[in-house]
């Protein structure tokens, strides 16, 4: 276990602690601030227009390189702040999967897609928008792949979501891993699409509760899982597929 690891665990651990009200953020270990830090301006800028510097900085730390210090790089900055979040809704998912268990309905696309999706909706900052969400948009469409890399980070520190991921995974046996693999990271896209949409949204643009839009996602994300497979010839994958299928 490298000296790095060591000290990013025993900051982010100091930083799971519950917080108190009066606390601010400059109180908090540098690495909990960076991660902080870090997740809030990807969310506003994407991943690749803020420099590690910028980073520090934000998170006042007097040391700009401290995100190599503590991290080793931007791609060990971004593991970390999945890694967090992960464990941050860990506990629920294992109560919710624990009662899926109780009655039997592991085999449960609606409720399993409940347990990826309900937690996230809770991780919002000050102003009540979604910084997680719109971090992860970034994430998975430029460096993120559900791979067991991605989840090397995570065996400890959320194990329910790494369980929650081969239920997930059961329920599309019947396409490519691959394939499989790539659906539930659209499903759990769909959700985060709405979610910052809806953060960014004008009033006036908003004539259907948020809730009626997670409802939504739920049963399209269901269907998305459960879709038979596209291979052969009968789903046009081009122009001239389309074509050709209309005879």
């Amino acid at each position: 276990m490298t000296a790095r690891f060591l000290r990013y665990s025993r900051s982010m651990a100091d930083a799971r602690k519950p917080p108190v009200q009066s606390r601010k953020r400059h109180a908090l270990p540098a690495p909990a601030r960076l991660v902080q830090a870090a997740e809030a301006l990807f969310a506003q800028r994407g991943i690749d227009a803020v420099s590690m510097r910028e980073i520090a900085t934000a998170a006042q730390c007097g040391d700009t390189n401290a995100v190599s210090y503590y991290f080793g790089s931007k791609q060990g900055l971004l593991s970390a702040i999945f890694a967090h979040r992960a464990e941050q809704m860990d506990g629920l998912r294992g109560e919710m999967l624990a009662k899926l268990a109780e009655q039997g309905r592991l085999d449960d696309p609606l409720a399993l897609l409940g347990i990826l999706f309900l937690p996230q909706l809770d991780l919002v900052d000050e102003d009540g928008r979604h910084p997680y969400a719109a971090f992860m948009l970034h994430f998975a469409t430029q460096y993120w792949s559900l791979t067991s890399a991605l989840f090397a980070h995570t065996r400890d520190r959320a194990p329910h979501l790494l369980r929650l991921m081969q239920h997930l995974t059961a329920l599309t046996g019947h396409v490519h891993p691959d394939i499989a693999r790539n659906r539930i990271l659209l499903c759990n896209m769909m959700l985060q699409c709405v979610l910052v949409r809806w953060d960014h949204g004008a009033p006036e643009d908003r004539p259907v509760p948020l809730h009626q839009h997670v409802r939504d996602v739920m049963m399209t994300a269901r269907a998305n899982l459960l879709a038979p497979s596209g291979e052969g010839d009968a789903v046009p994958a081009s122009v001239e597929d389309w074509f050709t299928g209309l005879g």
